[in-house]
């Protein structure tokens, strides 16, 4: 009888623990080491952070557990770092990664590196806890924080060498797992990328000391001279490039002679930009003054009056020389 009563209890354990082996057991994995650049040494960590928040007007939630990838030290994660662009550079899936390419859009003050002294951190997944989340609320969620499917660039220094490898985020279903996949990985001499800035004057100091002038000067962005790559801006933030800044030289006195650098801006395909004749019938570009509106019908009256005009992709619509 006590064996008969061992062996059922033995079964129903044994059941139990399949039926919440297909489950999402509540709350954050442990964190995981991963080795982007194969040189045996971890570069990113993917770990959790539990958040506590007590808000009476949600009784009931108590927080929410975060899930994520944070640079080890000695990793740095790539950005564009133009008045332009303020986002993480990323390659396009049939990109290869080309050290030169970067290695010249660094040097133009197009790139930047994060600090690879201080972690970079990229939180995907939360997942909501407290007495009032219910079976139907209770999973994980994107932050909103949408990178995976990107396609980053990541630079690992430490003792082996120097590394730059493309690497994206993927977050499997059923959601609650981040997986880290390797793409690229490319071996760059020891200090690739590390163009820096001019340091920064000393600053001024004057007597009294409460006068103006003795505050800490900012250091100046140098742009060396050249013509930049061409840099593709994200208009409105749909994930879709709309124009390029473009650049080509201009000889004032025929070929070989002296002249100037001439960037401007062109549209991508499926862009346009707005023109309006000017004196004589020249076209311009069409500018918003100050506190003034472009309402729908003086846009369809002028494009009607042949006053205003869209000007297709591949077309030099302004330039500044430099």
């Amino acid at each position: 009888m006590i064996r008969r009563f061992f062996l059922l209890s033995f079964c129903l354990l044994v059941v139990r623990a399949a039926a919440q082996g297909d489950r999402i057991i509540p709350g954050a994995p442990p964190d995981e080491y991963v080795d982007v650049t194969g040189d045996g040494i971890a570069d990113l960590l993917i770990n959790s952070r539990t958040i506590h928040i007590s808000d009476p007007e949600q009784p009931g939630y108590l927080g929410k557990h975060l899930l994520g990838v944070r640079t080890l030290s000695g990793n740095a994660v790539l950005m564009w770092n133009t008045p332009s662009n303020q986002r993480w550079y990323t390659l396009e899936d049939s990109t290869r990664l080309d050290t030169g390419l970067l290695a010249e859009r660094i040097h133009f003050k197009q790139l930047i590196w994060t600090d690879e002294d201080h972690p970079t951190e990229f939180w995907l997944l939360e997942r909501p806890f407290g007495p009032a989340i219910g079976e139907d609320q209770d999973g994980w969620y994107g932050t909103g924080d949408h990178h995976d499917g990107l396609t980053l660039v990541l630079r690992s220094a430490n003792h082996p060498g120097t590394s730059i490898a493309a690497f994206e985020f993927e977050l499997p279903y059923p959601y609650g797992r981040v997986v880290v996949k390797t793409k690229h990985v490319v071996l760059v001499p020891n200090g690739y990328g590390e163009e820096g800035d001019p340091l920064p004057p000393k600053p001024i100091v004057r007597d009294p000391l409460f006068d103006f002038g003795h505050e800490p000067a900012e250091p100046q962005v140098i742009i060396p001279a050249g013509i930049p790559p061409d840099e593709h801006v994200n208009l409105n933030g749909d994930e879709v490039d709309d124009i390029v800044i473009i650049g080509q030289f201009e000889p004032v006195n025929g070929i070989g002679g002296p002249g100037h650098f001439v960037r401007g801006l062109s549209p991508l395909t499926g862009s346009m930009l707005l023109m309006t004749r000017e004196r004589w019938g020249v076209l311009g570009p069409f500018r918003l003054r100050e506190e003034e509106v472009l309402t729908p019908e003086r846009l369809a009256k002028g494009l009607a009056g042949n006053v205003f005009v869209w000007v297709p992709s591949r077309t030099n619509a302004c330039s500044y020389r430099s």
